[in-house]
């Protein structure tokens, strides 16, 4: 299985002699345009993540706490894809801001997560929004790769902001962030052993078909032994094996080939947005909403990020690519085809046996990541570290089912959302940050 899904792991950094007012002031962002007013201030800028090659940087976008950010905790924000911009995906989930219906101006987002945390997010691997290096090889990027240069950008974002090295700090992200965040979890208490430097006080992490047909796939898709997760053998599937996962698309969503698409899968009953920026270059206002979800945040955000006012508040696009910014998949990104099949389940197991609690989270609509898939391969990693299920019930949320609750032991949570679809932190902001908050914050505490 490849692991996605929102996941949180968070750090301590024992550090002393930290200089309070250490600010990189060129880096303030003096105001987004549409922008509403607030009391936190954000930074945004480049980090050169290797001194020996020139021109090898990730974008990043940070913003502080609502109240007392010396006193509260620094959350690192992931984006999957593998290709997509964290900082983008900020402005359609868990930043401060929500990009408008005419995409021209900003909203305040009721259930930020700066509510109770910094918020740090990173456009990562290279190719992702901003990021960029000027050696093209760098553009192929794989896991290994994104996880050591990810490990660089930490290093040398702390030497840019030394005052957050003494906080607490806490790894998300959605989606193949999966990937990324136990890579870099066991990255950072691998380099703890081997520089002793800086401890990590590493607290947890936060990620339809008849039965004939699903026989039949069984039989023909029958190379990978779900019991056996730690292969990492190279799969390829038959054209019977596609043709029948393609009829098992159409049963379950009840279409026909003609009228299927695949941004079904991230909603399994929302419409994809149809709507184009050129409704918004002609300044119409474009939400499509269904199920409570706006579908069109990630049009509305795209257009936001490509106004040339909007580009130069964020310092970015210093390079002035050759291509506008997209949220994901920019033309020149390439990723290794074989990780993004490489099963995550034994990084987690890694973090388990070192006493590390897990809390992930995901959406009953997700078509993609279907959560019953996720919940039986933990309950298989909670079996092979003889882990029991202790708890199995509904969790609340203002007074409503907000959906199922797992508990395996005391170092394992798996929790459904009633209603989210992948992306939970866009479709059910309010239960994400309830979760965020109680789940993991007020867990790890």
């Amino acid at each position: 299985m490849e692991f996605r899904g929102i996941i949180f792991i968070s750090f301590l950094f024992l550090l002393l002699g930290v200089d309070s007012n250490a600010f990189p002031m060129n880096d303030l962002i003096t105001k987004l345009p549409g922008q509403p007013h607030v009391n936190f201030r954000q930074f945004a800028g480049y980090i050169d993540v290797d001194e020996n090659v020139v021109g090898r940087s990730l974008f990043y976008y940070f913003v502080e706490a609502e109240k007392d950010p010396m006193a509260q905790p620094l959350t690192i924000w992931l984006t999957g894809g593998p290709g997509c911009s964290s900082v983008g995906d900020g402005f359609g989930s868990v930043g401060p801001f929500i990009v408008t219906k005419d995409a021209h101006a900003l909203q305040t987002n009721f259930f930020s997560w700066n509510k109770v945390s910094n918020l740090l997010f990173i456009d990562s691997p290279i190719g992702s929004g901003w990021s960029y290096s000027n050696t093209s090889s760098d553009y192929n990027n794989g896991d290994d790769s994104t996880n050591k240069i990810l490990l660089s950008f930490m290093q040398k974002w702390y030497e840019k902001y030394p005052v957050f090295k003494s906080k607490d700090l806490y790894l998300a992200g959605s989606s193949f962030a999966g990937h990324f965040v136990p890579n870099l979890a066991n990255a950072l208490l691998d380099n703890n052993k081997e520089s002793k430097q800086s401890k990590f006080n590493l607290k947890g992490l936060v990620e339809m078909i008849n039965s004939s047909l699903y026989n039949e796939i069984k039989k023909e898709c029958n190379v990978i032994d779900e019991n056996n997760y730690f292969s990492n053998i190279k799969t390829t599937w038959s054209a019977k094996c596609k043709n029948l996962t393609y009829e098992a698309n159409l049963a379950a969503f009840k279409t026909d080939a003609h009228n299927y698409s695949p941004q079904k899968l991230f909603d399994v009953f929302c419409a994809p947005c149809t709507e184009n920026e050129q409704d918004l270059n002609l300044g119409k206002q474009v939400p499509k909403v269904s199920t409570e979800v706006d579908m069109c945040i990630p049009l509305r955000v795209q257009f936001y990020f490509n106004l040339p006012e909007v580009q130069k508040a964020f310092h970015g696009n210093r390079t002035n690519l050759s291509y506008r910014w997209k949220g994901c998949f920019t033309a020149s990104f390439k990723y290794n085809e074989a990780d993004k099949n490489l099963d995550m389940l034994p990084a987690l197991q890694n973090l388990l046996q070192q006493s590390i609690p897990i809390t992930i989270f995901s959406g009953d609509q997700d078509g993609i990541i279907p959560t019953m898939g996720t919940l039986q391969h933990l309950k298989k990693l909670a079996e092979e570290l003889n882990i029991n299920l202790t708890k199995e019930e509904t969790w609340s949320f203002s007074n409503k089912e907000g959906g199922l609750k797992y508990e395996f032991g005391d170092l394992l949570k798996f929790l459904t959302v009633k209603g989210g679809n992948h992306h939970v932190t866009s479709s059910r902001p309010s239960q994400a940050f309830s979760i965020f908050k109680i789940f993991t914050i007020n867990w790890m505490h």
